[in-house]
């Protein structure tokens, strides 16, 4: 089963997401974990990414501000420990890695309505990168730096799987005036475009319908597009759909006027993607090194 194939969900219903330790045989500590959860062909081209299956860099472009890196790591809680005892792990790296100048968030998502998706693993750690360079400073600093600063600490999660993707900012709807949840809902779902269409379509169909959800008054929230390229394997879907809110209110606030474009909206992308397997979470921010 898949983490990712836990986060996707259609647009009428809105979809999200969001790196702690994974255990490496060595330090017990940091293998990201995606079973398969944001799984998506790599021969997806975006106007921004153009991967290779076996090279992230063959064919691709410069990475722009909408564009992304993330990573999602699927973990089980050690026994005795809890998530308070994992978000204390983890801002040690994340003061650690502000000091070293590293651009890394990260975040602790934990399963509200996900069915039997998130497996044997108890909540997922997710992290953001504002582009390559800063993914693999950050790795470096973490491998070589801390490990080396901090040879016996344990962490108290094991994580197993691991992905890396990048992630395509679509929309942002974002309120400044609106107070943002510590912990904030989330919606992923899986995604895939119709006979002839392209992501760019797909973008071009989900910033139509921001257009109509901000014409009611909604807002408060964000869609980003996810797309594996470390650790997946071949799946039926596209990319994964990550709907992301500043608070519940906001998130109410979908759910219960949404039906007042929802006929519209489905018209637009339907002409373009279907989403399946929608799936929500709870996300918390662990340490914020860049603001994204």
């Amino acid at each position: 089963m898949s983490f990712f194939k836990v986060l996707y969900l259609p647009l009428c219903s809105m979809y999200v997401w969001v790196r702690n330790s994974i255990v490496l045989n060595f330090n017990n500590w940091r293998v990201v974990m995606f079973k398969r959860f944001l799984l998506v062909p790599i021969c997806i081209f975006t106007s921004a990414l153009a991967i290779a299956d076996h090279h992230e860099e063959v064919g691709a472009s410069a990475e722009g501000a909408d564009d992304l890196r993330a990573e999602y790591q699927f973990c089980t809680l050690n026994k005795g420990k809890t998530l308070k005892d994992v978000e204390k792990h983890a801002q040690k790296y994340g003061a650690f890695a502000a000091a070293n100048g590293v651009k890394y968030n990260q975040s602790l998502l934990i399963p509200v309505h996900a069915g039997t998706s998130m497996g044997e693993y108890s909540h997922a750690i997710v992290g953001h990168w504002p582009n390559g360079r800063e993914m693999y400073k950050d790795w470096g600093v973490y491998l070589n730096d801390f490990q080396e600063k901090f040879p016996n600490l344990k962490s108290p999660q094991s994580c197993s799987v691991s992905y890396a993707t990048f992630q395509l900012r679509v929309v942002q709807a974002m309120d400044d005036a609106m107070d943002t949840d510590v912990n904030r809902p989330v919606q992923y779902a899986d995604c895939t475009l119709n006979d002839g269409k392209t992501l760019d379509d797909a973008v071009t169909a989900e910033k139509a319908v921001a257009e109509l959800v901000a014409s009611v008054g909604l807002k408060g929230y964000g869609v980003n597009y996810i797309l594996p390229y470390l650790g997946q394997t071949p799946t039926d879907h596209d990319f994964i759909s990550l709907f992301y809110f500043q608070n519940y209110m906001a998130r109410g606030e979908m759910a219960f006027n949404y039906h007042k474009v929802a006929d519209e909206a489905e018209a637009i992308t339907s002409e373009v993607y279907s989403c399946i397997n929608s799936r929500s979470f709870a996300v918390k921010s662990l340490y914020t090194n860049w603001d994204n």
